[in-house]
């Protein structure tokens, strides 16, 4: 890949990087023994849902909340009586911290329960453009390594050993990504336990979409790699035998 591809890709890397670092929620605490059924200290504010601000601000508390009431309940001593005690100790951490959330801001619970299903856009558009380019670069470099395996004019090997690498490009992908996903996503919420979370990810809510774009992509790489070659191909200086060149010049 040329130099000015390689830097734009590091370039819209850092960028995506810091994107991911400003919408960081703020973690529970660390230590178990020091988490309580709360939410971190704010002034009391109304809000105006509608203005974007607002809304991306009660997203982000409600997301909060979420996050610290799991963290709650996951140290709770309900925990080891089994999941029935365990889901009443989180239901019920859950209660207050929206509660205390739509008093603090001036909404309604279930309009505070409805923005902590929702996914900050900006955050996952970072995440998925930024494994996007990850997957651009290995798309072209294993194409270009399947091609540099097969004669120049063998083109039946050639879309064969393409189907057969996409098709495993993919699988992998599709197991890497949700991994990607699932390490960007704790990392924004600083708790390591998504529970329920981790089936609101965008690659396990859209995983068809991603496969046929994933698919795509390589193929796109695939052909760009093939004309590429072929152009380097045409380039290259005849050479002759002794033989074949007394036969030109005779």
């Amino acid at each position: 890949m040329s130099r000015i591809v390689r830097l734009a890709i590091a370039v819209a890397f850092v960028v995506l990087v810091a994107v991911a670092l400003s919408n960081r929620l703020p973690a529970p605490a660390a230590n178990g023994q020091a988490r309580r059924c709360e939410i971190p200290a704010e002034s009391a504010r109304p809000l105006d849902l509608g203005r974007s601000a607002d809304r991306a601000h009660l997203r982000a508390d409600a997301a909060t909340a979420e996050s610290w009431a799991i963290a709650f309940a996951d140290v709770s001593p309900l925990r080891k009586q089994g999941p029935g005690p365990y889901a009443q100790a989180l239901d019920q951490c859950m209660a207050t911290v929206f509660a205390t959330l739509a008093e603090r801001h001036a909404v309604d619970v279930s309009t505070v329960r409805a923005y902590a299903q929702q996914r900050n856009i900006v955050f996952d558009a970072a995440v998925l453009l930024a494994f996007a380019l990850i997957y651009g670069v290995v798309a072209y470099h294993v194409a270009g390594a399947t091609l540099r395996q097969l004669p120049d004019e063998a083109r039946f090997a050639v879309v064969a050993a393409m189907i057969a690498v996409s098709a495993m490009t993919v699988l992998l992908t599709l197991a890497v990504g949700d991994m990607w996903s699932i390490m960007a996503e704790t990392f924004r919420i600083g708790n390591g336990h998504l529970s329920y979370r981790t089936e609101r990810l965008p690659w396990r809510q859209h995983r068809a979409m991603f496969i046929g774009l994933s698919l795509g992509v390589f193929w796109v790489v695939a052909v760009a790699r093939v004309i590429t070659r072929k152009r380097e191909i045409s380039r290259r200086p005849a050479t002759f035998s002794a033989g074949e060149e007394w036969w030109a010049n005779r």
